[in-house]
């Protein structure tokens, strides 16, 4: 596995955008969101909340510079492994569900981006290990240039030296296309000196509490 390389072009967006959820957490663009809690406590749920696959608790909305977050592009790297694939092939995976249809180098450029340039576009989704599966997800996330992007776990089953990269790189492509990255998972060390905000979830129908700089 190679270290990500930035390509020519990252996708990114023209204005700063602000998330809110209730009246008390708020994120900025290019900041990483760490979401704790026990196991159970409602971490994933509040992903799917923010994924909009699930309601929000009553008298509890978000919203994206004060509109729905239904109205942004938001994507989402569930943890379910083996993972669920919409396409045979690696390129299949990242062209689907855009608004356009990228070129070769655009889809070459994404793979180089996250590290993962020696993967064959033809590649069969399958055939892919756990680092490669979530680096090819990213990729195509990124391709969405989605104002949100949420991380189920992306971390937990790596080994350390793994995780520590993918983290970085999830960190400079969070601030270069100016995303705002919402990461939940149980091996929240890892993220400790990368998340700008830590919010703790201690109940699934109680909005998560901020805890301050990760």
């Amino acid at each position: 596995m190679q270290t990500a390389t930035q390509p020519l072009h990252t996708p990114t967006h023209d204005a700063d955008h602000t998330l809110e959820i209730g009246t008390e957490l708020l994120a900025k663009s290019g900041e990483i969101i760490l979401i704790s809690g026990s196991c159970g406590s409602g971490k994933t749920l509040w992903l799917h909340r923010l994924a909009g696959l699930v309601p929000m608790p009553a008298e509890i909305d978000a919203r994206i510079n004060h509109q729905p977050v239904a109205k942004q592009i938001t994507r989402m790297l569930f943890e379910q492994w083996p993972a669920i694939w919409l396409g045979q092939s690696v390129d299949d995976e990242l062209r689907f569900g855009l608004g356009y249809q990228p070129d070769e180098q655009q889809i070459k450029a994404a793979l180089s981006r996250w590290g993962v340039s020696e993967l064959a576009v033809d590649c069969q989704t399958t055939a892919l290990n756990r680092l490669q599966a979530v680096r090819v997800t990213l990729a195509g996330i990124s391709m969405a240039a989605p104002v949100v992007t949420l991380l189920d776990n992306p971390t937990d089953a790596l080994p350390a030296a793994d995780a520590a990269q993918l983290i970085a790189d999830i960190s400079d492509w969070a601030r270069a296309s100016k995303t705002i990255v919402v990461v939940a998972c149980n091996r929240w060390h890892d993220w400790q000196q990368t998340a700008t905000q830590h919010w703790q979830v201690l109940s699934p129908d109680s909005l998560p509490q901020s805890r301050g700089h990760a």
